[in-house]
């Protein structure tokens, strides 16, 4: 096989993969943008889902990381945490020790 002819082959070959990867890339990022729509819909009906999931955001954040945040004590007002323990507490999913 004539080596241009290699070399053309190849790079059809490389084109094909660079496209199938973009496609597969696309759908990707069309499903998480639908979990992200489905998540937002959640949270608007229910703030206290919200306010978990903000508290859960900060606590793997420092968990991962053993960094400290500083919160502003407006955030942490608007955050409820009495209020969103007591919803963990009642659903029965507070960690053993808190």
């Amino acid at each position: 096989m004539p080596p241009a002819l290699q070399d053309a082959m190849s790079r059809q070959a490389q084109a094909e993969r660079e496209k199938l990867a973009r496609v597969l890339l696309g759908q990707a990022e069309q499903e998480i943008a639908q979990k992200f729509v489905e998540a937002a819909d959640l949270y608007a009906r229910s703030p206290a889902a919200l306010q978990l999931r903000a508290m859960n955001i900060i606590y793997e954040t420092t968990k991962e990381r053993g960094a400290t945040i500083l919160i502003p004590t407006s955030m942490v007002d608007s955050m409820n945490p009495a209020g969103a323990l007591g919803l963990v507490a009642a659903a029965g999913v507070l960690p053993k020790g808190a």
